[in-house]
């Protein structure tokens, strides 16, 4: 009987293995529709969908437009997935960012706003939210993925204080970083940095040097690019996140791609160039040196006022874009100015 039962199961193994070999190798390191079963995909946006009502809807709203019911007391305003104009990423300006982009944001929250770090969330469940937060816009089944701006070598990672020195030119003489964000340097100085990068002097400047612009963004709100001694750094302080967001730009800002304008060579032939790519290396380490003189704690003394009036915007309705011209109110000037005076 055991000999004969041995023989069925190998009739059995055998005819087992023949049907296998009819309908081909199956993969079944992936999930497969069949029957309750889904695929990975549709697993996943179903996920981040439980998972976007539970963290994301106050702020972003639940159709993802960035209007969700805190939103009216929030500056700047949440990101708008509908638009998709992801500021901080490793693609140039004006690209969708990678899943990675998207992975550190959500992780790491942006610093000094209102996004917090969800550090403590299974990855599973970040994968998950990345997936639904794509199904907001067509932008990402329209466009095709891009690759990350190029990674050069940091020839200044053991002469840190090298890198500062020359990132201080580069910020001041090449990149005018001056135009936007405050300058660290006298008027004199200003044009001097710009000799050693090939520019002419400069007659004249704008006023408030030591003050930062504020700029309309891609959706008409006025925002202000940090002041590195004064504000938080939004994407991150360490090298590497500086060295990213100078390379690839904030999209939907006045803060460009740099990666792709570091090259000026010599005068004469054989000369080294007078800018380079490497240079976004000095700028991160000489960005990372103002934000390291940061204080603490503020005086009262040392606070700027930058008058962030809101209209309160009902259930329902449409911020009104602000613009240079209606962002401050005639009302809040006599206390800015008595606070200018104290400040002086």
């Amino acid at each position: 009987m055991r000999g004969a039962t041995g023989g069925i199961i190998l009739l059995i193994t055998l005819a087992s293995l023949s049907c296998s070999r009819d309908v081909g190798d199956v993969d079944t390191s992936r999930p497969a529709e069949f029957g309750f079963q889904t695929n990975l995909q549709t697993s996943l946006v179903e996920e981040g969908r439980s998972a976007y009502l539970r963290y994301c809807t106050g702020c972003h709203g639940d159709s993802g437009d960035g209007n969700g019911k805190a939103a009216r007391f929030l500056h700047p305003r949440p990101r708008n997935f509908v638009v998709a104009n992801f500021k901080f990423s490793s693609v140039r300006s004006g690209q969708l960012p990678s899943d990675a982009d998207l992975r550190r944001t959500i992780v790491n929250g942006l610093k000094g706003s209102a996004m917090p770090p969800f550090e403590l969330l299974p990855a599973r469940t970040v994968d998950a939210l990345i997936t639904f937060i794509k199904t907001f816009s067509p932008k990402w089944k329209e466009r095709p993925q891009v690759s990350p701006i190029p990674r050069v070598e940091d020839p200044y990672r053991r002469d840190q204080a090298k890198g500062i020195a020359r990132g201080n030119v580069i910020y001041h003489g090449y990149a005018q970083c001056w135009n936007c964000h405050p300058a660290y340097a006298d008027e004199a100085s200003l044009n001097r940095y710009r000799g050693m990068v090939g520019s002419a002097p400069l007659t004249a400047f704008r006023a408030n040097l030591d003050q930062a612009v504020g700029k309309p963004n891609a959706e008409g709100e006025v925002v202000y690019p940090p002041d590195f001694r004064r504000d938080f750094v939004r994407s991150g302080a360490d090298i590497d996140s500086l060295y990213r967001s100078i390379a690839a730009g904030i999209t939907g800002t006045a803060m460009p791609t740099w990666v792709d304008s570091m090259e000026i060579p010599g005068e004469n032939p054989g000369d080294p160039p007078l800018v380079e790519t490497e240079d976004l290396w000095a700028m991160a380490y000489y960005l990372q040196d103002l934000i390291k003189q940061r204080p603490k704690k503020f005086s009262e003394e040392q606070v700027v006022l930058r008058d962030r009036r809101h209209t309160i915007v009902r259930p329902g309705e449409l911020p009104t874009p602000v613009t240079e011209a209606t962002e401050v109110g005639t009302e809040d000037f006599e206390e800015a100015e008595e606070f200018e005076e104290e400040d002086e």
